[in-house]
């Protein structure tokens, strides 16, 4: 019998790493960050498992039945969280994420999987899951540590996640590597950031190996010999043919979503008084021309974006109650007198009419 999780934590302390992703972003904000359709096919398919009505956890999250169906699918973090919020309400059992991972399926990680198939070695597999791993999903990143006679595989959320996600994710890789490799596969320890559940037993069998509890972060341990293990399905030739497709998936993903993350590092830049193309660009990893192209690609340019970032904070600080001469400086803004040219132009107002509306509508 399982006991309820009593724990989701949104906030997860990270440790050092030394060979992660090459993503185009090392931080994505909670309105860019997206995860893979065939990532949450799986979530519902565990949560089917356990007794759950599909419909109505698309329902209740606001999922489209149609567009999970599309081969490229991305679907919001918020919407992936309030997913695991909803089956979290009516399965609230501490072996949860082990029930769902264990539904993990090559077809759950399409491109990712089948490149890691073809690889030489268990080493060149998890290489491949590191470089791609954001067709995934992109709220929590994965370093890869070298420690002596070991590696670990730290799971280092991006943003605020449940930790739900992120286990189910750990219990998911172990099964997946086990189907690649077509043979037993056991971390030498596996540590949460999480209180110890009352059945331990059930964790310490799902993984085969010493689980930790109440660990400073989520952490997958094996043994560095286990890199040198040969992958049965080695192809060398499909491995190369795998590798271009997710490259290109990569550039698409990065050129559909272009205007998210120059969007994220304009508020970032805002922050620190940086709101130039140059910065911006260096904070993406691209040059300025990438992401001029990038943006040309949306119809869009990169002072229409600053224009419209300084819009939505102005409207936020006003509502807070901050005075427009830090309102101004906050958006880079050198005089007030140009703020408040920029603010009217916005909003057919000024800003301490708009302040007096807002006021007077919350009074109603």
């Amino acid at each position: 019998m399982t006991e309820p999780l009593r724990h989701i934590a949104t906030d997860n302390t990270a440790t050092p790493k030394t060979e992660t992703a090459n993503t185009a972003a090392s931080a994505v904000s909670t309105s860019a960050a997206t995860t893979s359709g065939a990532w949450v096919t799986l979530i519902l398919h565990g949560a089917m498992a356990l007794g759950l009505s599909r419909q109505q956890l698309l329902a209740s999250s606001h999922l489209n039945p149609a567009h999970l169906e599309q081969p490229l699918a991305r679907i919001p973090q918020q919407q992936v969280t309030a997913l695991w919020h909803i089956i979290h309400q009516h399965y609230s059992h501490d072996d949860l994420p082990l029930r769902i991972g264990e539904q993990a399926r090559l077809e759950h990680t399409p491109i990712i999987s089948y490149a890691m198939l073809s690889s030489d070695t268990l080493g060149d597999a998890l290489k491949r899951l590191l470089r791609f791993q954001r067709l995934i999903g992109e709220a929590v990143e994965l370093p890869l540590i070298h420690q002596r006679e070991r590696i670990i595989l730290h799971f280092q959320p991006r943003e605020p996640v449940p930790d739900l996600s992120i286990i189910t994710a750990m219990a998911a890789l172990v099964t997946l590597l086990r189907q690649l490799l077509q043979s037993p596969l056991a971390p030498l320890c596996v540590t949460f950031a999480i209180p110890q559940p009352r059945q331990l037993r059930d964790w310490q069998q799902y993984f085969g190996c010493a689980v930790e509890f109440g660990a400073p972060g989520f952490e997958l341990h094996f043994q560095a010999q286990e890199l040198a293990r040969p992958m049965p399905q080695a192809d060398e030739q499909a491995a190369n043919t795998l590798d271009r497709i997710a490259r290109h998936a990569m550039q698409q993903l990065h050129q559909e979503q272009a205007p998210q993350y120059v969007r994220y590092w304009l508020e970032q830049a805002l922050l620190i008084g940086q709101p130039h193309r140059q910065w911006v660009a260096k904070a993406l990893g691209i040059s300025v021309s990438t992401l001029q192209r990038r943006l040309r690609h949306h119809g869009l340019c990169f002072r229409e974006l600053l224009d419209d970032v300084r819009q939505q904070r102005a409207s936020h600080y006003l509502e807070q109650g901050m005075p427009l001469k830090d309102i101004a400086a906050q958006l880079g803004y050198q005089e007030q007198s140009n703020f408040q040219r920029a603010f009217k132009r916005w909003f057919g107002i000024t800003p301490l009419r708009y302040s007096r509306t807002t006021k007077n509508k919350n009074i109603k």
